[in-house]
């Protein structure tokens, strides 16, 4: 009988449920941004709007003066000025309308946060331990709408590309906001089990992190267009380190702003991330009897290998526009996976849920 109620109590409120259905389809949108994020990086689309509107901005040109005004602004920004002086207006629109989708799906995640929240809060929906942490998560998302805009104005100077700081921090938040997403989502309506022992949820802490630091490694690969160069695996032209690696002055420059280092930073990062994901899969499978959990784990070694083959692939032929979108999509899987199983580990071994999880779930 005692068992019975603990089982009851452990599962989650409708109102819950509702709450975590709502951030799961906002959690779906922030996975879409990044990858809509990503195809306007690769076509070359994000400096196309030279103006920002939050309120006035919803709609596209619409009349042949209103395009004429729209391409009339951009031929007076350096990227026209310097690389795009041979583009036409049917060009333009081209790279306008990635930029212009990639804007308005940013808009329409704010609106189908906002309403739902107004809501769960007037009907006291949301509990109170919860409120604070999808406070944060609405200012993030407002931040990160500031951060787009900060980035792009960075390209619209003397030099027509985005400064790979902003670009890096402009990515990290998004991956900031899908990780606190997923785990308040599980918070919600997850069941906390003890798959493995506490070493292992370390162990699994250190992946995510990893994972992180490789993808802003990455977003500073991209800023910086580091995959142009030393297009060999495993050496750099023949070589184990580029020959300018302390090329700056300080020598912290070289880590964000020299593109030889830069690249190999991040070939050093995704080595390691892929050896510290391949441990913790061969650590759970003596650690841990948990099938789920251990099928999770699997998934991530799979996604690990497969974001590692991507990234090599994108390097040797010179960065392509579908592989690089592939690598950064299969990237956010491989992140948000990671989060699933620091998450599933953070539980606490007590009672009904140390005894009955594993079995429950094998």
């Amino acid at each position: 009988m005692d068992d019975a109620k603990l089982h009851l109590s452990d599962r989650p409120e409708m109102a819950d449920k509702a709450v975590a259905i709502w951030l799961a389809v906002i959690a779906g949108m922030v996975a879409a941004m990044v990858i809509i994020g990503g195809i306007t990086r690769v076509t070359g689309s994000g400096l196309s709007m030279v103006e920002w509107r939050p309120v006035l901005g919803w709609f596209p040109p619409l009349s042949a003066e209103e395009w004429q005004r729209v391409f009339k602004l951009y031929q007076t920004s350096p990227e026209y000025k310097h690389i795009n002086t041979w583009m036409d207006l049917s060009a333009f629109k081209r790279i306008f309308w990635w930029e212009y989708i990639h804007r308005l799906w940013g808009r329409l995640i704010g609106v189908v946060f906002f309403f739902p929240f107004v809501v769960f809060v007037a009907t006291h929906k949301i509990k109170r331990r919860m409120l604070l942490r999808v406070c944060l998560l609405f200012f993030l998302g407002g931040l990160q709408g500031a951060l787009g805009w900060w980035m792009v104005k960075s390209g619209l100077s003397s030099d027509p590309s985005v400064s790979q700081y902003r670009l890096a921090t402009h990515l990290g938040v998004a991956f900031l906001i899908l990780g606190l997403l997923i785990w308040t989502i599980l918070d919600l309506v997850g069941k906390r089990h003890m798959p493995g022992p506490k070493i292992m949820f370390y162990h699994a802490n250190i992946v995510t992190i990893l994972i992180f630091v490789t993808v802003i490694g990455g977003a500073l690969v991209a800023g910086l267009k580091a995959g142009l160069i030393y297009n060999t695996f495993p050496l750099m032209d023949g070589r184990i380190t580029p020959p300018d690696y302390f090329s700056l002055q300080p020598f912290w420059r070289n880590i964000f702003e020299n593109v030889g280092a830069v690249q190999f930073n991040h070939r050093v990062l995704a080595i390691i991330t892929l050896l510290t994901v391949v441990s913790l899969c061969v650590c759970s499978r003596f650690l841990s009897h948990n099938g789920l959990f251990l099928k999770t784990i699997y998934v991530m070694g799979t996604l690990a290998g497969l974001q590692f083959v991507l990234g090599v692939l994108t390097l040797i032929h010179f960065v392509p526009g579908l592989l690089a979108v592939a690598h950064q999509f299969i990237g956010l899987c491989l992140f948000g996976t990671s989060v699933i199983i620091s998450w599933s580990l953070s539980a606490k071994p007590n009672g009904y849920l140390k005894e009955r999880g594993n079995a429950e779930f094998e």
